[in-house]
């Protein structure tokens, strides 16, 4: 039987991991900076006084949109190696499983340690006094990967609220075997469906779907949610991220594709350019005009980090393969899932008690202990499973 994992298909793609580490410290950073803004935080008030810096970390949530990025890419390449190979598909059961062994151990610890210390320590005695049924559905909504799906639990109790990426994935995860003989059959045709089925979902959270607002709204009464709340928390389901994951199964395929003949000089250029016109482009986006396409806008983001995305798995420039293949970039990619897991937390625990360390190394202190945090679940949670 062929081996379905894609490590075992197509190798060890490395820039991958420094991609892994931008995005995981682009969130991070946007977190710091949003978090800590009040506390007279140095670094904070460097980056708020640099008109260069500011609007990078302030876009720091598209970092979201790399992690998706990637995923789509790496994911649905056995699909595509066995299509070129003529053997029969990979084993549904076979991918619930890997990813089962990859995201789950490490996430379930991390609710272990939220439930059980970070919130009592933040809540106090109110976190035992409270509604503790709210808890308790927030732990199996959570445990379930359905926690996205009502603002009761969307948030993670303001203690992680980060999560709910976590829940799109997982989803991205169960629809991924249904619909990658689709794009390895009709690539162009499931893309434009992807896209034009995230357009329709943007459209309609801004101005229809009614029903399914009322439901929630039914579902949220007790606590007055405010429909405002509601089609935020729509937008951010897996229908607005469709087009972000097919963007990636394209690139994949394109990627493959590239591996088969050696590229000719006008072709690295011309991804070269495209890369440095996307870089522009997503610069002018968070620093200047963010309504470049009207309600499209949000289109703009992951087409360009697509862009960027191919440009650093196919490029041949020797800098960019260190800066990204080694060092700390693909360290920071490695522990990426730990660190997002752990960082809000961490940052929350940090803002509460540790008000005494001198502000100017209190914010390498904490990304010190996050790193030490995260490489340790990475080590001893991570690794274990999948090695097994």
């Amino acid at each position: 039987m062929a081996a379905e994992s894609v490590r075992e298909e197509v190798g060890r793609i490395a820039p991958l991991d420094g991609l892994r580490g931008i995005a995981v410290a682009w969130v991070i950073a946007f977190h710091v900076y949003a978090l800590r803004a009040k506390a007279g935080d140095p670094w904070v008030e460097l980056v708020a006084g640099s008109r260069w810096l500011e609007p990078v970390v302030g876009a720091g949530y598209l970092g979201v949109d790399l992690f998706f990025l990637i995923s789509g890419f790496l994911l649905a390449l056995p699909w595509f190696v066995h299509a070129r190979r003529a053997i029969p598909a990979p084993s549904a059961r076979g991918f619930y499983v890997r990813r089962i062994r990859r995201i789950v151990p490490a996430y379930y610890v991390q609710l272990a340690v939220l439930f059980a210390i970070v919130l009592p320590l933040l809540a106090g005695s109110r976190y035992w006094r409270s509604d503790l049924y709210v808890y308790l559905f927030n732990a199996v909504m959570h445990a379930l990967f359905l926690h996205n799906t009502t603002p009761l639990t969307s948030g993670s109790m303001e203690v992680n609220g980060a999560l709910w990426t976590l829940a799109v994935e997982a989803q991205f995860y169960l629809l991924l075997p249904l619909v990658a003989p689709l794009f390895v059959r009709w690539t162009h045709a499931a893309t434009a469906g992807a896209i034009a089925l995230a357009v329709l979902w943007h459209v309609g959270v801004r101005g229809g779907l009614d029903a399914l607002v009322a439901a929630e709204m039914a579902l949220g009464s007790h606590w007055g949610w405010p429909e405002s709340i509601v089609r935020y928390l729509l937008l951010h389901q897996l229908p607005s991220y469709l087009a972000h994951f097919a963007l990636g199964i394209v690139l994949g395929r394109a990627w493959l594709r590239s591996r088969s003949h050696e590229p000719q000089r006008v072709e690295r250029t011309m991804v070269a350019i495209a890369a440095a016109c996307a870089l522009a482009v997503l610069y002018r986006f968070m620093a200047f005009d963010g309504r470049l396409l009207g309600e499209l806008t949000w289109i703009v983001a992951p087409v360009c980090l697509a862009a960027l995305l191919f440009w650093a798995v196919t490029t041949r420039s020797g800098l960019a393969q260190r800066a990204l293949a080694r060092g700390p970039l693909a360290f920071a990619g490695r522990i990426s899932y730990s660190a997002y897991l752990y960082h809000l937390p961490l940052l929350l625990l940090w803002n509460a008690y540790a008000a005494a360390i001198p502000r100017w190394l209190s914010l390498p202190l904490y990304l010190a202990a996050l790193t030490a945090i995260a490489w340790a679940s990475w080590r001893f949670v991570e690794q274990r499973f999948l090695q097994r």
